[in-house]
């Protein structure tokens, strides 16, 4: 988080890094690669959580990684909780680092270990948001899987970048014998399930929404329904009584003795006959 300008002018004069490198380097937006550049230095670019993240509702930082030999060169804006937890690590005596990929390996694992309890907690509130949906549907749930669609879908890409960046990692390392092969591959697998489990909870979590809207749709037509047998019945029955309610001083049948009780027969008739047709085409 120090000055940019002082970052590039080190990495630039003391450690002979091409320009190309540097700028991606202190970009504030990169996808994560990584690039063999000259002199055997290996730049890698990742995106770990912030230091303050817990759950779903995370937001990351850009951690840069020039490495060479016993060398090992991190950039980062903010503080990054698994480079300090190596640190701390190492410092109290627990782990021996041989090289500089030795210790990039346990930042990425650390880095990796954040990212993973966060995708298996949310499997369990997916889980309990499943049966609520089912017995107590409410905008707040689906407002809430909204926002988890949103975060999963950051996760899934910023996953399958680490993957691609592993993987190439570890085929630079098979060229280039680094004696990091099992600590690479442990990697890319970490990255290629956490990929995995992202992009399923994403589906989970979208087949979730869809069927909540679907549900509220369904419902939706059911009290559609309801209304429409009603306002059926009651046109027909409206439209007699505006006939008859007709200001004309002669209208032929108001003189006929019987004529209201008739009326009444002939929209108890059309009232009936309706319900008939409806309830025969399962609409009510």
């Amino acid at each position: 988080g120090a000055d940019a300008e002082e970052h590039r002018a080190f990495i630039g004069e003391k450690l002979q890094i091409p320009q190309l490198a540097i700028d991606d380097a202190l970009r504030q937006r990169h996808p994560p690669k990584f690039e063999s550049l000259p002199d055997d230095w290996q730049f890698t670019l990742v995106r770990g959580l912030d230091a303050d993240t817990v759950d779903i509702n995370f937001k990351t930082i850009q951690l840069s990684f020039f490495w060479r030999g016993n060398v090992l060169v991190t950039r980062h804006d903010r503080p990054s909780a698994s480079i300090n937890a190596v640190n701390a690590r190492i410092e109290a005596g627990s782990r021996e680092v041989l090289s500089a990929g030795e210790l990039l390996y346990q930042i990425l694992r650390a880095m990796h270990d954040r990212y993973l309890p966060i995708v298996l907690d949310l499997e369990t509130r997916l889980e309990e948001i499943e049966e609520l949906l089912i017995s107590n549907p409410s905008d707040l749930l689906l407002q809430e899987l909204m926002e988890y669609s949103r975060q999963l879908k950051k996760l899934r890409r910023i996953a399958n970048y680490h993957e691609v960046a592993f993987k190439r990692m570890l085929y630079t390392e098979e060229k280039q014998g680094w004696n990091l092969h099992v600590e690479l591959f442990d990697l890319h697998e970490q990255a290629e399930r956490l990929a995995s489990l992202s992009n399923l909870q994403y589906e989970i979590t979208s087949d979730m929404i869809n069927g909540y809207l679907s549900v509220s749709s369904h419902r939706l037509n059911n009290v559609m329904r309801v209304l429409t047998v009603v306002t059926v019945l009651f046109v027909p029955l409206t439209f007699i009584a505006g006939i008859y309610g007709m200001n004309f001083e002669y209208i032929p049948e108001l003189g006929f003795r019987a004529g209201y009780f008739v009326v009444w027969g002939v929209m108890i008739t059309i009232s009936l006959t309706l319900l008939g047709v409806f309830r025969h085409k399962r609409w009510i």
